[in-house]
């Protein structure tokens, strides 16, 4: 398995990297103590399982692992902390395993033995590469109509006075869903990104992106309106990540 570890202390990647040595179908290909410049590695060598610190400069470990949910093919991902009271944020994250520093030699058998299992399943998309895949839908109102459409045909999202809207190329439309529910749904494409707490834009109808200020950047999308929609600063460098700049 093709492993990172991503921690700001040199020192903890060298003793996990020791540790996991023992492991002879893993191979740590990669160490980073800067999470940012590790994002864009991962989208270039797409490594199985990811070790990753959750206390860190710029993103805590928890906002990027949301950030690599993502990806149409995320790492496992095993978080190690020194901070007991982070395992519940941690487990409504996509990682499927959590280390506490110290890490125990036992502690760590067990979480290698649980994504040994999960890498022995069929892939779901090997399984059913030769049926035909249906592109998730999502409903909004339109006239007094509920309106089913494809998740390929929304430009982006966002939230005003606690309505959700939905956009088209040519509309905008409100979905009774919450942003957190069309987050999820649309996260399974990979091609959706939450670029602000109000805001998740398709990645592949970005017109350009525009410098803005405090370092953060406003995206010009390409629906009739060209609308703008900004990046918050906590996601300033996922995005530089995803757009490889």
């Amino acid at each position: 398995m093709k492993t990172m570890i991503i921690d700001d202390e040199p020192a903890i990647c060298s003793e996990l990297e020791y540790l996991l040595k023992k492991y002879i179908d893993i191979q740590v290909d990669a160490i980073h103590t800067n999470p940012a410049e590790a994002l864009a590695t991962i989208i270039a060598t797409e490594p199985d399982l990811l070790f990753l610190d959750i206390q860190m400069p710029g993103m805590n470990g928890l906002d990027f692992a949301k950030a690599l949910n993502q990806l149409s093919k995320p790492p496992l991902i095993v978080f190690s902390t020194a901070f007991h009271e982070h395992a519940l944020e941690a487990f409504a994250t996509p990682a499927v395993g959590y280390l506490t520093k110290p890490i125990m030699e036992s502690k760590l058998d067990n979480v290698i033995q649980k994504v040994r299992t999960l890498r022995s399943r069929p892939d779901v998309n090997e399984r059913t590469a030769t049926a035909p895949k249906l592109e998730e839908q999502v409903c909004i109102r339109k006239n007094n109509k509920i309106i089913p459409i494809q998740v390929g045909q929304i430009f982006f999202a966002f939230v005003r006075e606690r309505e959700l809207y939905v956009a088209t190329k040519e509309s905008i439309d409100k979905c009774d869903l919450t942003m957190n529910e069309l987050e999820a749904i649309l996260n399974r494409s990979g091609s959706f990104f939450r670029s602000h707490r109000n805001y998740i834009l398709n990645l592949k109808q970005i017109k350009e992106i525009i410098p803005w200020f405090n370092n953060t950047y406003l995206i010009k999308m390409n629906d009739e309106s060209q609308t703008d929609i900004p990046v918050s600063r906590g996601n300033v460098k996922a995005f530089r990540g995803l757009m490889n700049f």
